[in-house]
């Protein structure tokens, strides 16, 4: 894994914290999860552009 520095808003950083607590899961993972889930529905609507175009 790499790094990667990111800057969030006091409100985003209160709701991850809510979603910790409540899930036992790191910060860090529940943004790494985000992340993964963001891609996967990018990569779809590419591949759909694709099909369609």
């Amino acid at each position: 894994m790499e790094r990667v520095g990111v800057y969030l808003t006091e409100t985003e950083i209160k709701k991850l914290r809510g979603i910790q607590k409540k899930t036992g899961l790191s910060v860090a993972e529940l943004i790494r999860r985000a992340v993964d889930t963001w891609l996967e529905e990018y990569e779809k609507k590419e591949k759909g552009k694709k099909l369609s175009g």
